[in-house]
């Protein structure tokens, strides 16, 4: 990916996302955002599938002035309407845009945006670091990502704090787990309250099967292939990675919103990761 594409590609976003603010409802827009690895990409791709709308995400080249559902990572703005905000255990986050991160400097080594990254984690992590040793490097990727976010210039907490529903708000939230519990129940949900109904049910679980794991990937979700940005696409990955320090630096930042959303009863877990 060369510089002008880059900087094409930050253009297109913003021009989309003052056209959504002022004339979205004109065309109309859909919006599906999230915090980065969260599922966002496959819950927008399933609507757009099931709309028969375009799929735009940030990596346009081009704004966009037609009926589409667009995927972000934009902070919340009460312009937008007919959100859908996909959220997702932050922990899994953690470790999804770690091996993502690791991937994308493997693959795009020249591209400009990985010169950076590049220069972002040999400060972080120390020149010469082994990306596959991912037990050590953790807790200092999620430090970093917490401090000094890149993607979504929020951190992940702050990211969902920003987007919470509340009087006013036209944001319907999902959790990626929800997604992979029940994805129909989710989808329904969120096409309703897109302003879609009525939902056709057979449309929708034909919609899914197109876009399930195995049908995308050719693996079984669990069958892990760290040379896809589809890695595993399974829930609770984090257990498999996390070590004390790592569990110490997310519930130093994160803690709170782990418990608000859910994902933990208290903040005691930290104590119950294994060495």
């Amino acid at each position: 990916m060369g510089f002008v594409s880059e900087q094409m590609q930050r253009l297109s976003s913003r021009a989309t996302r003052r056209i959504g603010m002022y004339f979205g409802e004109r065309f109309p827009f859909h919006y599906v955002c999230e915090y980065p690895k969260s599922g966002g990409t496959w819950l927008a791709k399933m609507l757009s599938d099931y709309l028969d709308a375009p799929f735009i995400s940030h990596h346009s080249v081009m704004p966009v002035g037609c009926r589409s559902v667009i995927h972000s990572h934009w902070k919340y703005d009460r312009r937008l309407r007919r959100a859908v905000y996909l959220y997702r255990d932050g922990r899994d986050v953690m470790v999804s845009f770690y091996f993502q991160r690791m991937l994308l400097l493997r693959q795009e080594p020249d591209a400009p945006f990985c010169r950076m990254l590049r220069r972002r984690y040999d400060e972080a992590f120390g020149a010469g670091y082994d990306p596959d040793d991912v037990r050590s490097l953790l807790p200092r990727f999620i430090e970093l990502e917490m401090l000094r976010p890149r993607t979504a210039r929020l951190n992940w907490p702050d990211h969902i704090a920003n987007w919470w529903p509340g009087r006013g708000r036209h944001v319907h939230f999902v959790s990626y787990e929800q997604l992979r519990d029940d994805a129909a129940a989710a989808m329904t949900a969120c096409l309703e309250a897109l302003g879609e109904a009525p939902v056709d049910a057979p449309r929708v679980a034909d919609t899914i099967r197109r876009h399930e794991f195995a049908a995308q990937t050719g693996r079984a979700p669990g069958d892990e292939d760290r040379n896809d940005f589809r890695r595993k696409g399974i829930v609770g990955d984090w257990k498999n990675h996390f070590t004390p320090e790592a569990a110490r630096a997310f519930d130093r930042h994160a803690g709170d919103m782990l418990v608000r959303l859910g994902y933990e009863q208290d903040r005691s877990w930290v104590e119950r990761v294994a060495r």
